[in-house]
């Protein structure tokens, strides 16, 4: 028995890059297939999406706009505007264009941590990229799969740490852990400075600090800060301190307010309770695992001698871990997505932590055979789950599918004004003004002129114009009977007030 177990865990070693390869691509698949398909979300994607399209309507790089407009309610620096910008330049207005760079960043950050894993076996490796593959949550919103800042910030992050780990060994990743920094505050503002706290308990534990020489700390804060300045001068010189202010009043004063910004205040442990302590996913386990390797490490009677990584990589590991949490948890506004860089030390502890218990060599091959089976079992049952409710569950819904089918840059119906007075499925009710997640969906697909006011204004607007109408509202306005239908799908509506054959408009299109 221990000598199949044993030939079992050879295969790891010999054919480890096939392995990895493997992991890689399903990791691949799960941040790329359809990714498309899924509705775009209000707030955060939209307003990056808007932005993002004005960028390259304007050519203006630095200042986010919102119909046309700075935005001072998403107050972050261009970064992850500008990654979005390129995501539109390479595959054009379109949803894969405004999440193809999330999607690759989350996949880079995993590989690196995957490699990173290394440092203590193969097998620790593969365990990673597994757990990042059974990762739920940042595939189901705000990170892998949507347009906003979180995925690289979370990519940053992750290098961050990782050039922090090497530091011992020399200091010159110092300057990569600082440049990281810097364009993690250029992406998501102040939440960089987790990145900070993290680095400095670390330098100040290992000693490191005390080996800095003037010199390094020179380069070190030209790299960490250099950059800031820079974008800070341009900035300044468009609207002086009125961004700096709404920027400090969002992210400092608004998220640490009683209560939480935006009424998203939540107790202390809310993200224990719904993250790392929830056994229904990924990480209720790997804590366990994470919790039971550090039992075993560090605590009378079962303290053990030596480690399974380097006691500094260790060290630096768990501060990642629960300096962030910790730090997050004390903010009074509390958003799944805050800690989502904390989900990549979990895994690789919990890689690193199984990987040891796996391939100890006093334990019966007979329990180590059994807990490899339920290690493969439960990951791809997690695994699984994941691909069903966030890639094979993605889906549009029934307004933004209409405009999708309705419109299109290259058609007569391009740059048209367009009314709204329909059921919208992602605010679960009626409306006549244009949600941000709709608007961006009109600017992408027919850079449409999108106006407020439903029926009513587009009965009394005089220009040519178009209105996309539940079909029930037509009892609320019967004069809509008159008008030109260009589009029915059986639930909405695509009305004209041109004149039939005036140009201005197309036949009626069959669904």
């Amino acid at each position: 028995m221990r000598r199949f177990y044993d030939s079992l865990l050879a295969l790891t070693e010999k054919y480890y890059w096939i392995f990895f390869t493997l992991a890689a691509g399903m990791l691949a698949f799960l941040c790329f297939r359809c990714l498309g398909v899924a509705q775009i979300d209000s707030w955060d994607e939209a307003r990056h999406g808007v932005s993002a399209y004005e960028m390259l309507q304007n050519g203006d790089f630095l200042v986010n706009t919102y119909l046309g407009q700075p935005d001072y309610w998403n107050v972050k620096p261009p970064l992850s505007f500008l990654t979005v910008a390129a995501g539109f330049a390479i595959f054009g207005y379109n949803t894969v264009g405004l999440r193809f760079f999330s999607a690759l960043f989350y996949l880079t950050a995993s590989v690196c941590a995957g490699l990173f894993a290394r440092r203590h076996s193969r097998l620790a490796s593969l365990l990673a990229m597994v757990f990042l593959c059974a990762n739920y949550f940042p595939f189901k919103a705000h990170l892998a799969r949507a347009g906003d800042a979180d995925s690289l910030y979370l990519l940053l992050f992750t290098l961050a740490m990782l050039a922090m780990l090497k530091i011992r060994q020399n200091q010159q990743w110092l300057y990569v852990c600082g440049l990281c920094f810097s364009l993690a505050f250029l992406t998501k503002s102040f939440h960089a400075l987790m990145i900070a706290a993290v680095g400095g308990l670390f330098l100040l534990f290992t000693g490191e600090l005390k080996k800095m020489r003037a010199k390094t700390w020179g380069l070190f804060l030209a790299s960490a800060l250099l950059p800031l300045v820079v974008w800070a001068l341009l900035r300044y010189q468009y609207d002086g301190m009125t961004f700096f202010r709404h920027m400090y009043e969002a992210d400092i004063a608004g998220r640490t307010a009683a209560g939480g910004l935006e009424g998203h205040g939540a107790p202390f442990l809310f993200y224990i309770t719904s993250v790392f302590w929830n056994f229904d996913y990924s990480y209720g386990w790997l804590s366990l695992i994470v919790l039971l390797g550090a039992a075993y490490l560090y605590f009378r009677p079962l303290r053990r001698p030596g480690t399974p990584l380097p006691a500094a990589d260790l060290a630096g590991l768990f501060l990642w871990l629960l300096v962030a949490l910790l730090g997050f948890s004390l903010i009074s506004t509390k958003l799944m997505w805050y800690v989502y860089p904390c989900t990549v030390p979990l895994c690789l502890l919990a890689a690193v932590f199984l990987a040891e218990f796996l391939r100890a060599p006093r334990i019966p091959a007979g329990i180590l055979g059994v807990s490899f089976l339920a290690v493969l079992g439960g990951s791809a049952f997690f695994v699984w789950n994941n691909y069903l409710d966030n890639v094979r569950g993605a889906h549009s819904n029934a307004l933004q599918t209409f405009i999708m089918e309705q419109f299109s840059r290259e058609d007569a119906l391009a740059g048209a004004a367009v009314y709204l007075d329909a059921y919208d499925p992602f605010l679960y009710a009626n409306t006549s003004q244009w949600e941000q997640n709709n608007l961006l969906l009109a600017m992408l697909e027919g850079d449409l002129q999108c106006r407020d006011g439903g029926a009513e204004a587009f009965l009394a607007d005089e220009e040519d114009c178009l209105l996309i109408l539940s079909i029930p509202f037509l009892e609320d306005h019967p004069a809509l009977l008159e008008y030109q239908i260009l589009a029915d799908n059986g639930q909405y509506l695509l009305l004209s007030n041109a004149p039939a054959g005036s140009g201005e408009t197309q036949p009626a299109r069959e669904q």
